[in-house]
């Protein structure tokens, strides 16, 4: 994550790809459906099937996970822990409404397009970060590694090769490329 711009990263002498195609091919799921990011706009009536209906009135742009049915409750914890990896389930947010309509097919969505769009905002985010604080924020990685291995494998190189490459054995400390000491970390 720290070596990617532009939907590319080199490391160890390999280039690696991010892109819903990418992910799509890796995980041999279907590169379908809506393309969908946070920043868009849910209207208010999709919000009715989940919402209890006593708070529909209270509803804004976050709002308590009490206020969710108790039905989607289990479905609804699975897509925070493995989706949204914010560690924040005491809230919810207009996107986990519009993946739990994914993953109840009410609406589906391209959920590659949607990972790739997180993936790609939490490497900008990262790269700005102090090394321990990017030790501990990194989301994604079971994905990450999934599209590793299977890039790897195209290229006829396997985990064990790659991860053995002096790139990855040789000490080294923070990189100072990646964290701009003079600005804030954020």
């Amino acid at each position: 994550m720290l070596h990617l711009h532009d939907g590319q990263a080199t490391l160890a002498g390999v280039t690696f790809t991010l892109t819903p195609e990418s992910i799509s091919l890796a995980t041999d799921i279907p590169n379908i459906g809506e393309q969908w990011n946070k920043r868009q706009q849910i209207d208010r009536q999709n919000y009715e099937p989940y919402i209890k209906p006593g708070y529909l009135r209270q509803l804004s742009r976050v709002f308590p996970f009490q206020y969710l049915k108790d039905d989607y409750a289990p479905l609804m914890k699975l897509i925070m822990r493995y989706f949204s990896c914010e560690g924040w389930f005491s809230r919810l947010y207009a996107y986990h409404i519009r993946l739990l309509m994914h993953f109840t097919r009410v609406r589906m969505m391209n959920i590659y397009y949607f990972i790739c769009q997180s993936i790609q905002k939490m490497t900008t985010l990262v790269q700005h970060k102090t090394p321990q604080q990017q030790f501990n924020d990194i989301y994604h990685f079971s994905l990450i590694k999934i599209l590793v291995v299977h890039q790897l494998g195209l290229q006829g190189i396997t985990w064990e090769d790659f991860i053995s490459r002096e790139f990855f054995t040789a000490p080294k400390g923070p990189s100072e490329a990646l964290h701009e000491t003079s600005g804030p970390s954020y």
